[in-house]
């Protein structure tokens, strides 16, 4: 299982059936197309307009549906929301309903209208609301707001920024006025930075006046009215009133073309499919009587495609290797324990052209890697149930089936590696029995009634490490080397795989002597007791894997100062980087401490009152969340981390990338999934 061999294929047919062979093709979806460019006796087919008309019915459709969701959701449980399901129909029902996809447009076209009255209905009250409030201060005014007095007297009607009453304005103003009497004020409303005032005085006086109260900060109001305020703002709240039953007219009809969501969703992938039918013919060339269709097959599907197409209809094939300039597309083909991690490596690159298929081997390896970091037992039996409930309720396909069973294999290494390490949603089982029922040793305890040692500390079938960080540093770097040695091995096979045999001899074996040669003297350094015999093994090996190296680095080079210089440049990058990658697995010490340290502080915490009743009682609460913002804070981690080790330590001992994806046409519906009959 892995790379597939990829073949061209060319496809000659009457331009007659054109439509049912892209039909045919998009519903094997096993050839990926490709566009032929035009020549003096080849043209293309004009598909824009077609295009266009189903694009824009394409939004139609997805516009009523999001209006039908935001107004009439439909009732789903958490699962369902995160995993919805395809609807089963047969090709034959697809094609025998096609004609609701043109007849619902017109409920989309309702939908969509009335939801764009909503929108414009909400958008008029809230401006018309705004006006209200800037009216509301105003509204016991009985004059209009434009009243600028009678033929013997002067009005000023505004704001001053301050409070007032009329007694306090008067006595502001007279300080500015003198001897004039002839005015009067009014406070129609006022608050802490502000009052609305009315002031009437005498023609004779009308500058005065005028020039007290702008000594104030008199201001006139940016929109006075031409009747008094309390008929504007009654209008306006007409005018809300009305706009109100439009919108609520509106929401009924939505709400009454809600029965029609199956058709709007059988409208959305019609739509969709023919998007992308008319976008291929688009790429076919053609004279007046036949058509060319070039692409993509993998070599174990086109047999039996080729089979089906002769028996269907009247084409010519040819089926052959791609050139070595050709871009060929990479697909794989691997079981759903390696294939579980097929997006890990596409977010990277897919596989290019010399490549292995590095799944296989990284599959383990991130698994085991991903256990450690997250390192509790508790956690990851949630995810296997939680996994394990997706997988069996739900029809999961492609992408989303693929990350269900990548967190299903994660979550077996997790419980796996935290039943080694003893945590249990960090020490919990040791906390309750500890504090509610006064077992001080529950391992112990368990041991005693199993008649042998089944915990070797506290609940740990292997060790806890918190309480030996030291000896999970040394596993780490153990493993880290493990995994190193995986990617050297690939490295050697790619390379023995292309007939660079030479290569991979040179390339390969001198680092790996190197490497095991110093793995026992770095053990020494972490405090492991080494036999003196394996220390001296290692020292020769090691010399022996530098001399290689110095001596075959430089191969390439036409003279012997550049062999040498290479080789101990060789050397100098080969010790370097083997040894900044081997420090890189420290971080599966830190975050598996770090899950575990966290876990047990949310215990303690939990437990602080004396009190058994109290203790329960808030442990509940606390150990809850502490633990499901523990398990996502890390889970976050602990997948960014696996990720850095497969694509920066792994990855560069023997994996380029830069492949492009096969992607064939496809029926890519996203509510139904139209079988074969």
């Amino acid at each position: 299982m892995a790379k597939l061999k990829m073949k061209k294929i060319e496809i000659i047919a009457s331009i007659q059936d054109v439509k049912n062979i892209v039909d045919f093709i998009q519903r094997k979806e096993v050839m990926e197309l490709t566009d032929i460019p035009e020549n003096g006796n080849l043209d293309k087919i004009s598909t824009v307009q077609s295009l266009g008309f189903y694009e824009k019915y394409l939004t139609e459709a997805e516009t009523s549906l999001k209006v039908l969701d935001k107004y009439c959701p439909e009732s789903k449980g958490i699962l369902e929301s995160f995993f919805p399901q395809k609807e089963n129909i047969s090709f034959k029902e697809f094609i025998d309903n096609s004609d609701k996809a043109s007849d619902i447009l017109g409920v989309c076209y309702d939908i969509n209208s009335a939801a764009k009255q909503i929108d414009e209905s909400s958008s008029s009250v809230a401006r018309y609301e705004a006006m209200l409030e800037t009216l509301e201060p105003w509204i016991d005014l009985d004059v209009p707001m434009k009243y600028k007095g009678t033929k013997t007297t002067s009005a000023f009607i505004g704001t001053l920024p301050d409070y007032y009453t009329a007694e306090t304005l008067k006595d502001a103003l007279l300080p500015a006025l003198g001897e004039i009497e002839e005015f009067d004020c009014e406070v129609i409303s006022s608050g802490k930075t502000r009052s609305n005032v009315f002031v009437v005085c005498h023609n004779d006086c009308k500058q005065a006046v005028y020039d007290a109260l702008r000594s104030l900060g008199f201001a006139y109001p940016s929109d006075p009215t031409k009747h008094p305020p309390r008929v504007r703002y009654e209008r306006y709240q007409n005018e809300i009133s009305t706009l109100l039953d439009k919108s609520d007219k509106a929401l009924d009809t939505i709400k009454e073309n809600a029965k029609y969501r199956k058709d709007i969703q059988f409208a959305y992938d019609y739509f969709s499919l023919h998007r992308e039918k008319y976008s291929t013919i688009g790429k076919l060339s053609v004279t007046d009587n036949i058509f060319i269709l070039d692409g993509y097959i993998s070599e174990a599907d086109a047999e039996s495609f080729c089979k089906e197409l002769e028996s269907k209809y009247t084409v010519a094939l040819n089926v052959y290797d791609p050139d070595e300039t050709d871009d060929v597309p990479v697909s794989l083909k691997n079981n759903s324990f390696n294939g579980a991690v097929e997006s890990i490596t596409n977010m990277y690159s897919p596989p290019g052209k010399s490549d292995i298929d590095p799944n296989p081997i990284m599959a383990f390896f991130y698994y085991a890697l991903f256990g450690i970091m997250l390192s509790d037992a508790g956690y990851g039996l949630l995810m296997v149930i939680g996994t394990a409930i997706a997988k069996a309720k739900f029809k999961l396909t492609g992408a989303k089936k693929k990350t269900v069973d990548m967190y299903f294999y994660c979550g077996i290494a997790t419980l796996f590696w935290g039943s080694l390490f003893g945590s249990w949603f960090g020490d919990i089982f040791e906390v309750v029995a500890r504090d509610f029922f006064g077992v001080a040793d529950l391992g112990a305890k368990i041991n005693s009634l199993l008649g042998f040692n089944l915990f070797k500390d506290g609940l740990a079938l292997w060790f806890q490490p918190v309480q030996d960080p030291m000896r999970l540093m040394r596993y780490s770097f153990l493993f880290g080397i493990i995994h190193l040695f995986a990617g050297l091995f690939a490295a050697f096979y790619k390379m023995w795989k292309q007939g660079n045999k030479v290569g991979a001899i040179c390339d390969v074996i001198p680092v790996f002597i190197l490497i095991t040669g110093i793995v026992p003297l770095g053990a020494g350094i972490l405090s492991v007791n080494v036999p003196p015999v394996l220390n001296k093994v290692g020292l020769i090996m090691a010399a022996v894997g530098a001399a290689l190296i110095v001596l075959t680095a430089g191969r390439e080079s036409k003279n012997i100062v550049g062999k040498l210089g290479v080789g101990l440049y060789g050397l100098y990058n080969t010790a370097s980087g083997w040894l900044s990658d081997i420090l890189s697995y420290s971080r599966l010490l830190a975050l598996g401490l770090c899950t575990g340290v966290i876990a047990t502080v949310v215990n303690t915490l939990g437990t602080i009152p004396e009190n058994k009743i109290t203790k329960l009682i808030l442990l509940i609460p606390v150990f809850i969340f502490g633990h499901v913002v523990n398990m996502a804070i890390n889970l976050i981690g602990t997948y960014v981390h696996t990720n850095r080790l497969q694509y920066v330590e792994f990855f560069s001992k023997f994996y380029d990338g830069g492949g492009r994806t096969f992607t064939p046409l496809k029926t890519n519906t996203k509510y139904y999934n139209i079988q074969e009959d």
